[in-house]
């Protein structure tokens, strides 16, 4: 083996440090991820807005209301007229306009709204012949609505499409020969299968329709790939077809009249088949069982580890459920700003987008304290503005709850998390030649001296508040 000069292994070790880690683009399924170019988008948004609302919203207890309290089917519909007095979906007060209002004011540069969720309840028209939607129920196509309103506010347009549906009792028995455990009181029948297979068709005709009539969309956040809630969403794609066409020996076959069928193969297009072809530029993520263009980490857990591989995004909502519930009109109750604003400080030093939830009464009504707590989040989003939007991770690992980095062009900037309260901060060695011309406080622009000896760069007579993100913009005189 060569033997390399010890000065050269520095420089090898610093470069090694600060490599980006490169997203791989693959094909799965017959369907390729889009390329980097086509996703550069979600990746310089960095901020969005999600929307759950649906006739969950009406008894308030949350998104997955009918299937853990095992709602009968014609029960549930009720939700969606007068006779349901006050758990009545009435949508009085829905004004997508003042949705996007306030996603431009949380500093949301795209938004994703729950066109179906597994309850079944579209909020688009749909032909297909067993369809539950709000055109037939308030004579309104509540996604046309948004996507007009998003455009019109310059916002990056998202679609959320469940693959399941708790209306069929096949999503618990696809072969119609063992049901699985369900809070409906569905068992075991030869029908089921066939059952099974409309909802299939369901979900192809649906798809089609969404990717059809709205223009282009940006972004599609497929959920609830799994059967029976049992297993992963790739191992349910022997039933869904997520790829690019579908077997014509499948068990399950959809009714061409509601697909999609390739001019030149004569092959019919499997789900991502029919998104490629309609809409090509979208980018999808893994949950009907093909790979994804980009992948999700959910919830309210802390986000920790590396920077992440390829395009992450991480979505969590401000209260205890996705879909409205009465505490979300109590302050106290709503997730607390200093720990928005960490989540999104951990989401942008490990390269990841960041989704919010907010949940709209069943009026159309997003209560006043979680529009307060996002507009606070967005004023220290803009602040921030340059540390965030149109950044990359990086160019070194976090440490976390300590510290970590975002950077763009000749800019650095160094997050310090909360944990971190010493009075200097000693970077990771920067690239032969980098030198540091200016560091100052992002919010303030208060100047932060520092020394630099070689490539070594020193922050000192910081003063970091313990609990809160503190951001150093420091102007290099090139970029890393």
């Amino acid at each position: 083996m060569r033997a390399f000069p010890f000065f050269t292994l520095l420089l090898l070790s610093a470069v090694a440090a600060m490599a980006q880690p490169v997203r791989q683009v693959r094909t799965d399924l017959g369907v390729p991820m889009q390329p980097d170019e086509k996703i550069q988008w979600m990746r310089d948004a960095r901020i969005g807005m999600f929307i759950h609302w649906g006739l969950y919203a009406g008894p308030a207890r949350g998104e997955w209301v009918m299937r853990n309290e095992g709602i009968a089917v014609d029960d549930y519909r009720r939700l969606a007229y007068a006779e349901s007095d006050d758990t009545y979906f009435d949508a009085r007060d829905y004004d997508p306009k003042a949705w996007m209002q306030l996603a431009r004011d949380m500093g949301a540069r795209y938004v994703n709204l729950t066109a179906q969720h597994h309850d079944g309840y579209c909020l688009f028209e749909s032909h297909y012949p067993t369809a539950f939607t709000s055109k037939q129920t308030h004579n309104r196509d509540f996604v046309r609505e948004y996507v007009e309103a998003a455009r019109a506010a310059g916002l990056r347009v998202g679609l959320y499409k469940t693959l399941i549906n708790w209306r069929h009792p096949g999503y618990y028995d696809v072969r119609g020969t063992g049901c699985a455990r369900n809070t409906f009181g569905y068992v075991t029948a030869a029908w089921h299968r066939e059952d099974a297979r409309q909802m299939k068709e369901e979900l192809y005709c649906q798809t089609r329709e969404l990717c059809t009539h709205y223009g282009p969309i940006d972004q599609i956040f497929w959920d609830g790939g799994w059967l029976a809630e049992q297993g992963s969403d790739a191992d349910a794609s022997f039933f869904w077809e997520p790829g690019l066409r579908t077997d014509l020996q499948n068990e399950w076959p959809v009714n061409p009249l509601f697909a999609m069928t390739d001019s030149i193969t004569g092959h019919q297009l499997g789900l991502m088949g029919m998104v490629r072809r309609l809409q090509p530029d979208a980018v999808v993520n893994p949950r009907s069982g093909w790979c994804g263009d980009y992948t999700c980490e959910e919830g309210g857990a802390e986000v920790k580890g590396p920077i992440r591989q390829g395009v992450v995004e991480k979505c969590m909502t401000l209260t205890r459920a996705w879909g409205y519930t009465p505490d979300a009109e109590d302050a106290a109750q709503v997730r607390r700003l200093a720990d928005i604003q960490r989540i999104c400080a951990d989401c942008m030093v490990r390269d990841m987008c960041f989704l919010i939830n907010v949940g709209p009464d069943r009026h159309g009504h997003i209560p006043d304290a979680v529009q307060q707590r996002l507009r606070d989040f967005g004023r220290w989003a803009q602040t921030h503005a340059p540390a965030i939007y149109g950044t990359r991770g990086g160019p070194w690992q976090p440490v976390d709850g300590q510290y970590g980095f975002t950077h763009s062009g000749s800019r650095l900037y160094v997050y310090f998390l909360g944990g971190y309260t010493e009075s200097a901060f000693t970077l990771p060695a920067l690239g032969r030649g980098i030198k540091a011309r200016r560091a100052a406080l992002l919010a303030t622009g208060e100047r932060v001296s520092f020394s630099q000896k070689g490539q070594t760069l020193t922050l000192r007579g910081l003063k970091l508040p313990a609990g809160e993100v503190t951001i150093v913009a420091v102007e290099l005189n090139r970029g890393l």
